[in-house]
């Protein structure tokens, strides 16, 4: 038996070296940027809660996906799966810490004990917008707004991304009307969500054997093929709600700027049965990745999951597909995230000193690597462009005697020798174009 150490991470979940967190720090400063800038609260919740709560909100078939476990006392645990039922038990047991209309935001990690592939792990990080007490579609709009505005400030633009809009209370409403029992909507629905999936025919066959018959499934087929709002007069009444719904929504967005996002595509249903009206998925826009976000309105999960009924809507915002993304539009980071400021010395007497210019650096805002033994220049600089260093100031006997040092833009190779003041100077100008 082999003593060695396996040194991969277990199968699904994955480790982050130094030079993946400039994308990671700047994918949760977009996450975290583009909520506050629009008004959300961020909110909290542990990475274990009990079962109960997770199963509760999906059904008995989130088991075979939970990891979960009898801690020391017998209680039942899990990892939490996804955010929103914590999030639903922290609402609930403290509303009056909120805002009536609560618009609130996480970002956690996330388990689920599912086949990995790509754009999907047993474990990511994800970001979930909610907006709780607000039953107008604005809801809807303002959530879709901050999720682009994500994107936006990531470098993505409507030449990368589209959302894609539903409403599952419109296809209801249509499915009732060409003669689908509602107690059939659920299963069928989630039929109907895996359509961009599978082939058609065996799309069909799957619906015929939850009951629908060939007329139903063609006219069914016609229906999801809409994608524009004025062809859905065909198919429902112009007073129908979810149709209103969709034509606000729109509207909306137009006001907020995002029109050129947003399309049409009514067999985007979203599979989990506690969606009730308004419904979206946002991809790529050559679809060569699994979906970047989706939600839509819950209205009534709260009263699934706590015996009170809080209009709520909301999206989810997974950190594996759009770092693909990202990838493949700008590449991935080579280097590590660059540091303004290295300083070294030639030798143990000028250690102090160093360490005392380096400290001050740091407290006045200067991000500053310090050398932690003495090192020929060459050795010195060699570290500090592996470091990716945009400026260095080294410490020689012959200088540091005149208070100078040897500066050097690691960027365009120039060097001098330089005072102090130069120095601060120095990093203020490389910091303006490359930080």
């Amino acid at each position: 038996m082999s003593s060695q150490i396996d040194l991969n991470p277990p199968r699904g979940m994955r480790d982050f070296l130094p030079k993946d967190w400039i994308f990671r720090q700047k994918l949760m400063r977009a996450f975290t940027d583009a909520a506050e800038s629009c008004g959300f609260l961020r909110y909290e919740t542990p990475v274990v809660d009990s079962y109960e709560l997770f199963e509760r909100k999906a059904g008995e078939e989130i088991s075979e996906q939970l990891y979960d476990f009898t801690d020391k006392s017998g209680r039942h645990i899990a990892l939490r799966a996804e955010l929103t039922p914590s999030m639903v038990r922290l609402y609930f047991g403290n509303q009056n810490q909120f805002p009536s209309v609560a618009k609130i935001y996480s970002i956690g990690q996330c388990f689920r004990y599912e086949r990995a592939t790509k754009g999907r792990k047993r474990e990511h990080f994800q970001w979930n917008i909610d907006i709780l007490g607000e039953r107008g579609v604005s809801a809807e709009a303002w959530l879709l707004f901050t999720a682009v505005r994500a994107l936006n400030i990531l470098g993505l633009d409507d030449n990368d991304f589209k959302v894609y809009v539903s409403s599952r209370s419109l296809l209801s409403d249509y499915l009732v009307s060409i003669g689908v029992n509602e107690e059939k909507h659920a299963e069928l629905m989630v039929l109907i969500d895996k359509k961009e999936k599978i082939p058609a025919e065996v799309l069909r066959d799957s619906l015929k054997e939850a009951g629908m018959n060939e007329e139903q499934i063609g006219q069914l087929f016609r229906f999801l093929e809409v994608k524009e709002i004025d062809q859905l007069a065909a198919f429902v009444p112009a007073e129908n709600e979810g149709l209103l719904q969709l034509k606000e929504l729109f509207a909306k967005a137009e006001a907020l700027g995002i029109s050129s996002y947003l399309k049409l595509n009514t067999s985007i249903i979203r599979g989990l049965s506690y969606y009730t009206g308004i419904v979206f998925e946002a991809f790529d826009v050559r679809k060569e990745f699994r979906a970047i976000f989706g939600g839509g309105r819950y209205d009534h999960l709260f009263l699934k999951m706590a015996d009170k009924d809080i209009p709520a809507c909301g999206l989810g915002f997974g950190d594996v597909v759009i770092e693909e993304l990202c990838a493949a539009k700008f590449g991935r980071p080579e280097t590590y995230a660059p540091v303004r400021l290295m300083m070294g010395y030639f030798n143990e007497e000028l250690q102090e000193k160093a360490m005392s210019l380096a400290s001050d650096f740091v407290r006045e805002g200067i991000d500053c690597d310090l050398a932690l033994s003495a090192q020929s220049p060459k050795k010195f600089f060699t570290q500090a462009n592996k470091r990716g260093a945009l400026l260095t100031a080294y410490l020689a006997p012959e200088e540091a005697e005149k208070g100078q040092f040897i500066l050097k833009n690691m960027i365009t190779g120039e060097q001098t020798v330089a005072e102090l003041s130069q120095i601060e100077e120095a990093v203020r100008q490389i910091s303006a174009v490359h930080v």
